[in-house]
């Protein structure tokens, strides 16, 4: 079942990310950041937070919002699934929920940025399986080593 977040889900929506294992301390700590601003006000600003929830247990969640100063761009800015339940769909509708979501807003592109390590060829693979392309890179973006890996998908055709 897909339903809102809550505040009082945020401390099982840092705990699930960090379970993932591909997420790091700082980025953890910008999540919290991110939800405790999206209960305060960013979700009035159209930023949507949902989650994938089965017998009252979060197995994932997906955070998207539009892009400033842009035509109807968005971001995903968040989506994780639990580690015992990846492979088995739920990143799939997540992101099939984001893309209807923002159809239905009139939105007309998402971008989906992710790392290039080695780590994240999954993730990778998973936006390539769900039609994305990716439209740039830029090596060294988060630390040596580490580029930064652009996705997009059209929504509007």
């Amino acid at each position: 079942m897909l339903r809102s977040l809550t505040p009082a889900d945020t401390e099982a929506i840092i705990g699930l990310t960090a379970a993932t294992g591909f997420f790091k301390p700082l980025e953890l700590d910008a999540l919290y950041e991110v939800l405790e601003d999206y209960h305060r006000e960013n979700q009035y600003l159209e930023h949507r937070a949902v989650l994938f929830e089965q017998g009252g247990t979060i197995l994932g969640y997906v955070y998207h919002a539009p892009a400033p100063m842009t035509d109807r761009t968005w971001y995903l800015y968040w989506i994780a699934v639990a580690k015992a339940y990846q492979g088995r769909g739920i990143g799939g509708q997540l992101l099939a929920f984001v893309e209807r979501d923002i159809r239905d807003r009139g939105g007309r592109l998402l971008l989906i940025e992710t790392s290039s390590t080695p780590h994240y060829e999954p993730t990778r693979r998973f936006y390539f399986k769900n039609g994305y392309s990716l439209a740039a890179t830029i090596p060294d973006f988060y630390a040596d080593g580490d580029g930064l890996a652009v996705f997009s998908k059209r929504l509007d055709r």
